[in-house]
This record gives structure tokens, C-alpha cells and sequence, in this order.
């Protein structure tokens, strides 16, 4: 079995380390009075990420977990870049489930493991089902409508058509 490893805060060099299982510390450190170092506990999100909070100079940042793994053992994300979740589960913040990726990854990953908002929908907003029937799938395939919904709307908009 492989051994936590360790790794400064970026920023917060000899105040704070994070681990590759998405672990935070803080660390011993004399200032006025001696501060003992500790392991943080996260706070849940409701989208059901973890934060700490970190303090520096006498003010306070909450941080994501994940994107102080990242940032302490890969560095820095590309332009346009997040922190992907590679399994999906927003608290897992090892080392190994996580990378930098685009928006556009990440937002397909979410569909990918069923956790996108949209993409999780079962029925359209008037309460018709998603079923292969009443689905209408736009050309770009990224994008779906209900059938139901826009016969209606066509339908609808005939008949201002003829009493106008």
C-alpha cells in the first residue's frame, strides 16, 4: 500500500499541505504563540463539494478541496481549464480522480455519469416524458426537445397565423 504524500498549499507555504487523498492540514508554526497544526474538516457544499478555509496575514479564503490537490501536485490549470472529477463523485478529491480538463469536458463527464442537471431530466417542463417517441433530438445531438411541446407550439402558432 502506497503512503499519503504531502505537499505545500501553494500560497500558503508553512501555513498548509494537502495530500494526494484530498486531505488538508495545517501546520506547527510559532507566531506571536504557538499554533498546532491539525487536520482540517471540510465543510459540504450543497452541490456536494468540500471547502476549507485557509487563513493567511489575518484574513480568510475558502478553498475547494479539489482544486488545492490539483494545484499542490500538478500545478496551475491551463487557460480555460477546471477541475474535473473523474468518477463523478463530487467529495472524492484523491489525487487519481481528478485533472484539469475544459468546460465542455467536464460538462460531458456530468452527462456521462448522470449528474448533469439537464441530462438527468426524465420529462420536459409541461411534464411529458423523454421517451424515445416524444424526444426530438437536435442536429448537433447536443440538445433535446419535447415533441409533445412543439407540435403544440406550432399548432399554436398556425392559428395566430389564421385569425390574424
Amino acid at each position: 500500500m502506497m503512503s499519503e504524500r504531502w505537499r505545500a498549499v501553494p500560497g500558503y507555504v508553512g501555513l498548509y499541505e494537502v495530500s494526494d487523498l484530498g486531505r488538508v492540514r495545517s501546520i506547527d508554526r510559532v507566531l506571536p504563540r504557538r499554533w498546532r497544526g491539525r487536520l482540517l474538516t471540510p465543510t459540504a457544499m450543497s452541490s456536494g463539494y468540500l471547502v476549507v478555509t485557509l487563513w493567511r496575514n489575518g484574513k480568510q479564503r475558502t478553498w475547494l478541496i479539489h482544486r488545492l490537490v490539483l494545484l499542490g501536485f500538478v500545478g496551475d490549470p491551463p487557460d480555460g481549464h477546471e477541475a474535473l472529477h473523474l468518477n463523478g463523485d463530487n467529495a472524492d478529491n484523491r489525487l487519481t480522480n481528478l485533472t484539469w480538463g475544459t468546460h465542455s469536458e467536464n460538462q460531458w463527464d456530468q452527462v456521462a455519469h448522470g449528474t448533469h442537471f439537464n441530462a438527468s431530466k426524465n420529462e420536459c417542463s409541461q411534464g411529458h416524458p423523454f421517451t424515445y417517441e416524444n424526444t426530438y433530438w437536435y442536429p448537433s445531438r447536443k440538445h433535446r426537445a419535447c415533441r409533445t411541446c412543439r407540435r403544440n407550439y406550432a399548432r399554436n402558432c398556425q392559428r395566430q397565423k389564421e385569425s390574424a
